[in-house]
């Protein structure tokens, strides 16, 4: 699988889910959320309230109709998975470790935000600064995933 997200330690199964209308274009490695209304699936934001995983597969925009995705979900909260700091900093080794942080977006980690607790960091694998115009990357845990929505 290519793409910005992937699987590093654990059992991730995959399943099916509807993707909304209109949503755009989703790449293998995009990590994927459940919508407000809780029936679809949509692009994770920064504001994620319960992600589910991450894309196993690229999709085309379609404006009207809904379409089936298949999605790579944690079986446990102890399923670690490798993915890029796109804004903030992070250091190489396990300085960061244990701290909860938001996604910038669904292609990549903010470490600096940690407004809706939803990920863990296990660890930087590659360090980058605050301002960087070089990605950094990490290993996180999923911290808000559906079986847990109603805990945060």
């Amino acid at each position: 699988m290519s793409g910005a997200f992937r699987p590093y330690k654990g059992k991730w199964v995959i399943k099916e889910h509807t993707l909304k209308a209109n949503e755009g274009v989703v790449e293998a490695g995009d990590m994927i959320q459940v919508t407000s209304g809780g029936i679809t699936v949509e692009l994770a934001t920064s504001t994620a309230t319960a992600i589910i995983g991450i894309s196993v597969e690229g999709l085309a925009v379609d404006a009207v109709n809904t379409q089936t995705i298949r999605v790579l979900e944690p079986l446990s909260t102890e399923c670690e998975f490798i993915g890029p700091v796109t804004d903030g900093a992070i250091a190489a080794g396990r300085t960061d470790s244990g701290r909860s942080c938001d996604l910038e977006d669904h292609e990549g980690v903010d470490p600096d935000t940690d407004t809706h607790h939803s990920l863990t960091i296990i660890s930087g694998t590659i360090a980058t600064a605050d301002g960087a115009t070089t990605a950094g990357e990490g290993i996180f845990r999923i911290a808000q995933t559906l079986d847990k929505l109603n805990s945060f």
